[in-house]
């Protein structure tokens, strides 16, 4: 037996042992919650204490020396919900996810990388493992700008969870996975000795992952429906949103505002540098800029302008940084 199963709590495996995968639909937009185990809605103490799983969002600043963030459209309830709302108002959970360039934020890994998050514990807050193995796979209703990987995480495969891709789909996109469609990465270094289906006999999160590719990226996902192989009925639609101004802080809080600056989504597209020769433009004037190398060095920084003069910078590769008050950009640049 794997050993890390061998030295689970008492707490973990009862929990295991207890909590029967619900084979009916988990999470269909009527409840914040999703129904991981068997009566989970009615029995809401043993519910709380054992199965019932809480969406939250992750990303890459906290460990990573990332960028990337989730936005929602509502503020949290009194409860400090930020999921609640959504359920109450549109009836499914969506962000939207903006990617940023790692190599921008002081990354320094040998293959950088930048990601956003969504997903859910299959035993309430903890960590603790479930047998979700009787679901035979899981099935989503979901749309999203990128493509978004499906993972089932469980302790002993480390950061190399396994997986399945979805397709981007502007549309709401039946996805119906069976456990040997799900994949461990080729550089995992921690196999799992029985493939995938043991991620699923001891499954501890389920999650929607958004890969920016080491680039900057962003776009919306709406996830409508989630559950065992089968029981997703793909019969969804969007309702009419507000506009995305809660800044996830990646720890389950979210900074709100007015603001529309708070929206990369749309300000990150407000302004775009092209290089003429030596003459950098942003085509709007922009209140600071930066030039940095790619060892993270700022070597050159400009105030107030529309212009910058590259006469002085060393032929390579560089990123530009700029900011205003309409305007928010991170872009490569080859200086020759």
């Amino acid at each position: 037996m794997n050993k890390k199963l061998i030295a689970l709590s008492a707490v973990s495996m009862a929990a295991m042992a207890s909590a029967a995968v619900n084979l009916e639909i988990w999470f269909d937009g009527t409840n914040q919650q999703v129904n991981t185990g068997g009566d989970c809605m009615y029995e809401y103490q043993v519910c709380e204490e054992t199965t019932m799983g809480y969406w939250y969002d992750y990303d890459d600043r906290k460990n990573d020396k990332g960028g990337s963030y989730a936005i929602y459209p509502y503020e949290a309830d009194q409860y400090e919900s930020l999921v609640q709302p959504m359920i109450e108002n549109l009836g499914y959970a969506t962000i939207k996810y903006v990617l940023v360039d790692p190599t921008t934020t002081g990354q320094t890994a040998e293959y950088p990388y930048n990601f956003v998050g969504f997903g859910f514990n299959t035993v309430g807050a903890s960590q603790d493992p479930m047998d979700i193995t009787a679901a035979g796979g899981l099935c989503a209703t979901y749309t999203s700008d990128l493509a978004v990987t499906l993972e089932v995480a469980t302790p002993d495969a480390g950061d190399a969870s396994c997986s399945v891709t979805l397709t981007k789909a502007a549309t709401p996109t039946k996805a119906d996975k069976a456990i040997a469609d799900f994949k461990q990465p080729t550089w995992a270094d921690k196999k799992l000795p029985g493939g995938c289906a043991d991620a699923f006999a001891a499954a501890t999160a389920v999650k929607f992952k958004l890969d920016g590719q080491a680039s900057d990226a962003q776009g919306q996902l709406r996830i409508f429906e989630v559950g065992p192989k089968g029981t997703c009925s793909g019969a969804k639609s969007a309702a009419a949103e507000p506009a995305f101004t809660c800044k996830s802080n990646g720890s389950g809080a979210a900074v709100c505002s007015g603001d529309a600056a708070i929206n990369t989504v749309k300000a990150a597209s407000a302004v775009k540098a092209t290089l003429a020769g030596r003459t950098l433009s942003f085509g709007v004037t922009v209140a600071k800029a930066e030039i940095v190398n790619l060892q993270g060095q700022v070597v050159m920084t400009a105030s107030s302008v529309k212009t910058m003069d590259l006469s002085k910078v060393q032929a390579g590769v560089y990123m530009v940084r700029a900011a205003g008050k309409s305007a928010v950009m991170n872009q490569k640049i080859l200086v020759k």
